[in-house]
């Protein structure tokens, strides 16, 4: 199915990061679902109001995001980000609509020797219950023909209130900038963290393609959490220094890839491509000095 221009599109999880992004782009052709206007845990209700709404597609950015806790609420995180994904999936293979499922590079890291950007015919292979759960959601998706699985990674993205700590990695790196004269940052984790309005317009020019399948959507290129650090204290000018550590000695409950970087060949094959991550920082910065969503 391709999506006509014209046609609405219906964005769960519409008031965080991703989603607030994608409904900013899509101006009036946008249906907004937030939590409060649709709880996608509860199936008679999901089949209830996207049979009401009729969308053209659902991308669903409703997501259980908490790493740490899902280690210890596991039925939860997958109650929101699997059980809740095949009620979506049987909703819209009801009305006949597409069903894009927004997932994550931490659907892999079981290859502790991987040194090589992962594909989508890799097999994945999570660590943690986060990843686990994400995982599961991918496979309800499939249950349903027509269907997009996005995989990113790192979202980022300037609120309107400037940096808020704990918001996204960017903005906390920000903060501790402020009045510390060195951030220590992990240094042996790859992967391309991204900014949030790269990845909705990647998303948006997907949904109007006939493709489906699992796809990677991320900033092009890679880096550790400490090369993303130094790079944004470099580009904001700021005189802090990001001290490489190894994630041996940052204190976490949840084992996280050393190594999720994502291979983004597929949407390059239909003429999408992503700016570099350090472009996305970029975009980040002068989002946040103009107060807007800056995209290139």
């Amino acid at each position: 199915m391709t999506t006509a221009p014209s046609s609405t599109i219906a964005v769960t999880g519409a008031a965080g990061q991703l989603g607030h992004a994608l409904c900013r782009l899509l101006g009036p052709r946008a249906i907004i679902l937030p939590r409060g206007a649709l709880d996608i845990t509860q199936p008679q209700q999901v089949q209830a109001v996207l049979e009401r709404l009729r969308p053209a597609a659902v991308i669903n950015c409703a997501a259980w995001t908490a790493v740490d806790r899902a280690e210890t609420e596991f039925p939860a995180a997958l109650a929101v980000n699997a059980s809740a994904v095949q009620h979506l999936a049987d909703a819209c293979r009801t009305i006949d609509c597409r069903l894009v499922q927004v997932s994550t590079d931490y659907v892999f890291g079981a290859d502790a020797s991987r040194t090589t950007p992962y594909a989508e015919t890799d097999p994945p292979g999570p660590l943690n219950g986060y990843g686990r759960s994400k995982l599961a959601g991918e496979v309800a998706a499939c249950s349903w023909a027509n269907h997009q699985i996005v995989r990113t990674c790192g979202l980022y993205t300037a609120g309107e209130q400037g940096p808020v700590r704990g918001r996204n990695f960017a903005d906390t790196m920000l903060v501790l900038a402020r009045d510390r004269p060195e951030v220590r940052v992990v240094a042996d984790q790859f992967c391309t963290p991204s900014y949030v309005p790269h990845v909705a317009e990647g998303i948006l020019a997907l949904v109007e393609s006939d493709a489906t399948g699992t796809f990677h959507l991320t900033n092009a290129g890679s880096t550790s959490w400490h090369g993303f650090a130094r790079e944004l204290f470099q580009q904001a000018g700021l005189p802090t220094v990001a001290v490489p550590i190894p994630a041996s000695e940052y204190p976490s409950p949840v084992v996280r890839p050393a190594y999720s970087v994502l291979d983004a060949g597929r949407l390059g094959g239909l003429g999408i491509f992503l700016p570099s991550w350090q472009q996305g920082i970029a975009a980040y910065l002068a989002a946040q000095t103009g107060g807007g969503q800056a995209s290139a």
